[in-house]
């Protein structure tokens, strides 16, 4: 079976590398997508417990240059019985008239396929079992269907967020530019609702955050997998520290912390960035990350004081900050890299520094 983990732009290298990881698969890169197969559904299972990185898991039904191209080999009655209800989503494509035609064209050629199998089948825009997701490249149409029948990406956890926070995929993008690994010491600054800190400890203690009661490849008559969501603790001691000033973001961030299951491995305290150096030893953070908005934007140079007493050398600094936002580099550091992370219609500017 064929599998594709559809990804925010940028994000399908760590795609490629969690699947590597976590499967031991290598997957194959195309566009925003990464594709893979497999005929393990324990394997599945796994990866939509513990990975971080896809919006989107689908299963493959098959790929065309044209809408009215696409055919499937695959047999429908593997994922659908007699009375599935589905709906057909249409994603990276311009236009409401134009998604329209293109669902029409596909289902068009389900129904052709339902026919041919004797499974009745009815679309149900409002709540359906399962979910047909076509998917344009840029180049061709990935056709599948949706393991989770929702992105996965916003995280069942922010019951509490903040609107300058990131989703689940992309905090956990930065810590991996941050090269956070499990053991290593990290800081979180402006901690917001808690996203990156949670990233990081459910990276680092390989904990599962997600409850598959209700996903939809459990209601696949191939399904066969026996079903587990319980916690994979490492007993790792990994501890992740952050701080807020603000007293509502520290209150939302132990609340969704505690939601996310990691409250033993993320410790969050309201500070200020004076605060620092009488708080943390010289030199003792591999990594630390600070989310900066513009009110926090004129504190630059206290920041890089306290980060060049407390981490430690050839430690890495990663600062994200708004894209109109001309980032002075302190003659401490070394600018390893800097690029614009896409965020909705605009982009954040991500700077990754190593202090010299």
């Amino acid at each position: 079976m064929k599998f594709a983990l559809l990804v925010s732009p940028g994000l399908t290298p760590f795609a490629q590398h969690e699947l590597a990881e976590l499967l031991k698969i290598k997957g194959e890169i195309v566009d925003d997508s990464v594709l893979f197969s497999t005929e393990q559904f324990d394997l599945l299972t796994k990866l939509l417990l513990h990975a971080q990185t896809p919006r989107r898991v689908i299963a493959v039904l098959g790929r065309c240059k044209e809408p009215e191209q696409f055919s499937t080999k695959d047999k429908l009655s593997s994922y659908f019985s007699n009375g599935t209800s589905f709906m057909i989503e249409v994603e990276n494509v311009k236009g409401q008239e134009n998604r329209q035609a293109i669902s029409k064209k596909i289902y068009e050629s389900l129904q052709q396929k339902f026919n041919t199998e004797k499974i009745e089948c009815k679309v149900d825009y409002k709540k359906p079992d399962l979910t047909v997701i076509v998917y344009f490249t840029g180049k061709e149409y990935l056709v599948g269907i949706d393991l989770c029948s929702q992105e996965i990406n916003a995280r069942d956890y922010r019951v509490f967020p903040h609107s300058g926070s990131l989703k689940g995929d992309l905090a956990y993008w930065l810590v991996g530019k941050s090269g956070f690994i499990s053991g290593d010491k990290l800081l979180v600054g402006f901690v917001k609702d808690g996203a990156i800190a949670i990233e990081a400890a459910l990276l680092a203690t390989q904990k599962s955050f997600r409850n598959l009661d209700n996903y939809s490849f459990r209601r696949f008559p191939i399904y066969n997998s026996p079903f587990t969501d319980k916690e994979v603790k490492s007993g790792n001691p990994t501890i992740i520290h952050a701080f807020d000033n603000s007293l509502p973001n520290i209150l939302a961030a132990r609340k969704n912390i505690a939601i996310a299951g990691v409250k033993e491995n993320v410790d969050v305290q309201r500070y200020t960035i004076e605060d620092l150096d009488a708080r943390y030893d010289e030199n003792s953070f591999d990594q630390m990350i600070f989310m900066i908005t513009s009110k926090d934007e004129e504190k630059i140079n206290e920041l890089y004081y306290q980060v060049g007493l407390l981490l430690k050398k050839d430690g890495i600094l990663l600062i994200i900050g708004r894209e109109q936002w001309e980032l002075p580099i302190s003659e401490k550091f070394e600018l390893v890299s800097s690029e614009k992370l896409p965020r909705g219609e605009g982009y954040s500017n991500v700077w990754v520094m190593k202090k010299k």
